[in-house]
């Protein structure tokens, strides 16, 4: 009987020291990835950022440098016989943006009240880290000797949620 009991015991304790592993194997396989910006939002997070020459093409660390060299406030210069300041924009948000599509809204820094242009990239949102080429264009309402205020965030029960925003100065 003794040995019946034992046997009994070492099936039980099998079973379950299986059923554990795939319960482990369920919560690995459905808990989030890792995102390799969490740093660099933890650094720079809530900030926008705007290049002429093509943006860095790395995350994490060599981001997170890339960025602290960067300015505040971004000057671009356009040729006269242009109509636009072709650029593009690098929002960092602090955490994850809802699923959906992004929408960047520019303001005259003098009357920021006063919306020159919207916009909503095909892009969809979901991570830390978002880039997005732009041209900014006369015929648009962007003016030389100009500041600018960028926003970039989501449209959420039809407001304007704002994740991260920056300046760019037109000359």
């Amino acid at each position: 009987m003794k040995t019946l009991l034992v046997g009994l015991a070492m099936l039980l304790a099998a079973n379950t020291a299986e059923a554990a592993k795939k319960q482990d194997a369920k919560k690995a396989a459905s808990a989030p990835a890792v995102d390799p910006n969490a740093a660099v939002a933890k650094a720079h997070g809530g900030k926008v950022y705007v290049v002429v020459e093509p943006p860095p093409n790395s995350e994490g660390d060599e981001l997170s440098k890339w960025l602290s060299s960067r300015p505040a406030t971004t000057e671009i210069a356009k040729k006269a016989s242009d109509e636009r300041w072709p650029m593009t924009f690098i929002a960092v948000f602090k955490k994850p943006p809802a699923k959906g599509p992004m929408t960047v809204e520019f303001m005259d820094k003098k009357d920021p009240s006063t919306l020159v242009d919207q916009y909503s990239p095909q892009t969809p949102g979901g991570a830390l880290v978002f880039q997005e080429p732009y041209d900014l264009e006369t015929n648009n309402g962007f003016n030389k000797g100009h500041v600018y205020i960028i926003k970039v965030g989501q449209i959420i029960k039809s407001k304007f949620v704002s994740y991260a925003s920056g300046e760019v100065s037109l000359k």
